[in-house]
């Protein structure tokens, strides 16, 4: 039988001398784990400070959607840096991050995790996870960036429920619970890892991989966002996070930001 709960002394244990073991934050509830986060920044928080909580009751997604997630299933926390990174490159954060959860979830249960542009984790064709990247800036350098990761563990929607045919979780998908304390370090560590490669100019490799996990490569895709609505051929993501896709004139055109659907078969639109 798994723990239900976390546990910030096994969580610290188990990263021994990682960056992320010195300022752990953890709460039952909070409203939100970012929002937490970007307080310890703003209050000058040393790099590393992580917030873990076990309910989350005002969590968001991008573009002010809501994260749903109840108490003591799965894991929602947020983990403050300080990069020495120009602006264009904090969406190398959010890759490392995805990658990092990619690699201890594999570890960890087995199961293949993909990667919707630009935050989202997907097994099958169902939302695994979401991350929400937040940062400040001055002169176009980065001071602090605060990433959120939500991840369903050890819950799923009932039957019937309209979040059951577009959400999963791991315990849905291997049929057996799975520790929140152990997947935590991993992703913690697979992170910090890819973190070092960063700051160390080693992008390539985090950029080729990202390509390789990317669920949309190669698919017609839709893009919409508050200016435009495009279809088009998805090519890659190149190093600053963007959305290569060909048109439907043949041209190349780079999408920053938007939100993306495509289909699986018959399916509803991802």
């Amino acid at each position: 039988m798994v723990n239900d709960g976390l546990n910030p002394d096994a969580i610290k244990g188990g990263l021994g001398q990682s960056l992320f073991a010195t300022h752990i934050v953890y709460l039952e509830t909070v409203d939100s784990t970012n929002r937490l986060a970007k307080e310890l920044a703003s209050a000058g928080a040393a790099e590393g400070a992580i917030v873990i909580v076990e309910e989350q009751t005002a969590g968001r997604g991008r573009r002010g959607r809501s994260w749903v997630s109840p108490g003591r299933a799965n894991l929602t926390f947020s983990i403050l840096l300080r990069p020495t990174l120009v602006v264009d490159k904090v969406f190398s954060l959010t890759m490392i991050l995805a990658l990092a959860c990619i690699e201890a979830v594999k570890k960890r249960t087995g199961l293949s995790c993909m990667i919707k542009w630009p935050n989202d984790l997907y097994v099958g064709g169902k939302k695994l996870a979401g991350i929400l990247t937040e940062f400040a800036a001055r002169d176009r350098r980065v001071e602090w960036v605060v990433l959120g990761l939500g991840l369903n563990v050890n819950w799923y929607p009932a039957e019937g429920e309209t979040m059951s045919r577009l959400a999963t979780s791991l315990q849905a998908e291997i049929g057996k619970r799975v520790s929140r304390n152990e997947l935590l370090v991993e992703i913690l560590v697979q992170f910090e890892a890819y973190y070092n490669d960063v700051l160390s100019g080693r992008i390539e490799k985090v950029y080729e991989r990202w390509n390789d996990f990317s669920l949309v490569l190669g698919k017609q895709v839709v893009i919409e966002s508050d200016q435009l609505k495009i279809t088009g051929k998805a090519l890659r993501i190149d190093q600053d996070g963007a959305l290569i896709i060909e048109d439907g004139e043949g041209k190349e055109q780079k999408i920053i930001h938007g939100e993306v659907s495509l289909r699986f078969g018959e399916g509803a639109p991802l």
